[in-house]
């Protein structure tokens, strides 16, 4: 059988019949092999039972960089610098996001506002209260109101000593119930305190001394800063347009001070 088919395959390509060759060498192969022909149409048949496998790993869903700075921009609360907002997402989330990517994202957040998309939020920068010009480095989430985007002269402080009280209450809830995230987040809260007169005073680091000392800074910081921002807030809603009200004006981009 087997020199038949070796035959009528010189055959077929001496006679120029690829499609019959190769249909020949096929029924050669199977008749070599002994191996069934299979049905045509037919899905193939697994008959082994199921079995577990190893694996070294279990691959960890990743979000984009723009959900990530969002969702940590969103649990902080207030303007933020590049990299205080990366390292959170990294000890919150897992997932690292390089600060110097962040002036890349905040063009794309302009472009994507420009064309229309639909975002429920978007990045956008933080704005210096007098003449409404974005601040390099500051960012914010276009869906709070302008008074928490708005910076005056007390402002930075003011946000700074708000951020760390609300990331030591994060760590206090987090440290009952997801361990690993709050040992990546106490060395962030530690370093945010450490401008705060009292809040690292003891041994160990104490979520409620960390956040009690911050608000007790904030507080006479907020009556000052905050009618100032309602202010300007009004100011800004009378003078500019929706898109300066996000975006600033074009007058000059105010460099980073210090908190």
């Amino acid at each position: 059988m087997s020199i038949t088919l070796a035959r009528q395959i010189a055959e077929a390509i001496e006679a120029g019949d690829r499609a019959e060759a190769a249909r020949l060498t096929r029924a050669l192969q199977r008749e070599l092999t002994k191996a069934p022909e299979p049905a045509t149409g037919a899905a193939p048949s697994f008959a082994a039972h199921p079995a577990v496998v190893p694996m070294t790993h279990t691959p960890a869903p990743t979000r984009s960089a723009r959900h990530v700075v969002a969702g940590a921009l969103a649990e902080i609360g207030v303007a933020c610098r590049a990299r205080v907002v990366a390292d959170y997402a990294e000890a919150r989330f897992g997932q690292r996001v390089e600060p110097r990517m962040l002036a890349a994202l905040r063009r794309d957040e302009r472009r994507a506002w420009e064309k229309n998309s639909a975002r429920p939020t978007y990045i956008v920068p933080a704005l210096e209260g007098r003449y409404f010009q974005p601040v390099r480095g500051l960012l914010t989430l276009s869906d709070w109101p302008l008074e928490r985007r708005l910076l005056g002269p007390w402002s930075e402080r003011a946000d700074h000593l708000a951020a760390t009280a609300q990331l030591a209450r994060q760590l206090a809830w987090l440290s009952g119930r997801d361990t690993a995230v709050a040992e990546r987040l106490a060395p962030m809260v530690a370093g945010l305190a450490a401008s705060i007169p009292g809040a690292l005073d003891g041994p160990g680091l104490d979520t409620a001394r960390v956040e009690s000392a911050a608000e007790a800074e904030r507080g006479p910081l907020a009556d000052r800063d905050e009618p100032w921002r309602r202010e300007s807030a009004a100011r800004a809603r009378n003078q500019l347009s929706a898109e300066q009200q996000l975006w600033g004006t074009n007058i000059a981009v105010v460099a980073e001070g210090n908190a």
